[in-house]
């Protein structure tokens, strides 16, 4: 039951994602989409309470579904749920999200730095150990990221990147199972160790800022030519 309600719910988001179900019009009826997925009409009852709950549609009078203005009308949850039920995730979202980042990263790095350059600095030295592979990078480059967001002392940060953990781990595996990239987020660790080192916050900000500019930049670059959506993880 529950992969099947799984399987509703998927098809739904992509086809709201993708103009199928446009915002203001009515969902097909608990029978119709029955009907359409072979499923049982208390697996689609299911599958329709997930994304009212997420804020894609909302049940009007007499039980008719209105798909909502999700892109305007929703809020984070909207985006747990694409990553839940997108497979690729959408390119144009994830450009997005990643030029999103190089707003907020470059100030909690400064603000860590300021706080608690020596944490900083502790955790990078982890990095002079890793192992050359997407999988240790992915996990070590949340594990700074987060890090940073929470020594920034702005309660705000650590949620946000917790929010996005998910899509985030998407795009880093796509993007750093690759020799070139793998090289420079080695050189950002360096190059923010010796930033932490010296307590240089404000170097630590421009750092950071680069190297997220970098990466939304590579990432529009190869994966734009690729296809419409970004790959799944390695």
């Amino acid at each position: 039951m529950r992969k099947t309600c799984q399987m509703v719910e998927k098809a739904l988001v992509d086809g709201m994602l993708k103009g199928e179900f446009k915002p203001g019009s009515p969902l097909l009826s608990e029978r119709d989409l029955a009907e359409r997925f072979a499923v049982s009409r208390t697996t689609v009852r299911e599958a329709l309470q997930k994304l009212q709950d997420a804020g894609w549609i909302s049940v009007q009078q007499r039980h008719v579904t209105i798909v909502k203005d999700f892109w305007s009308q929703g809020d984070l949850e909207i985006l747990s749920s694409i990553t839940r039920n997108s497979d690729p995730f959408p390119f144009e979202l994830a450009t997005h999200l990643l030029e999103l980042r190089v707003q907020f990263a470059p100030d909690y790095a400064r603000r860590a730095v300021e706080n608690n350059a020596a944490g900083v600095a502790a955790v990078l030295r982890k990095a002079e150990k890793l192992r050359n592979c997407s999988s240790a990078l992915v996990n070590f480059d949340w594990e700074l990221h987060l890090a940073m967001a929470v020594m920034s002392g702005n309660r705000i940060y650590p949620l946000m990147l917790n929010t996005f953990s998910g899509i985030y781990s998407k795009l880093r595996y796509s993007l750093f199972s690759r020799d070139k990239h793998r090289l420079q987020l080695r050189d950002y660790y360096r190059d923010m160790l010796a930033a932490a080192t010296a307590g240089n916050a404000l170097l630590a900000e421009n750092i950071t800022r680069a190297a997220m500019l970098v990466r939304l930049n590579d990432f529009k670059l190869y994966f734009g030519s690729l296809a419409p959506d970004c790959p799944a993880p390695a």
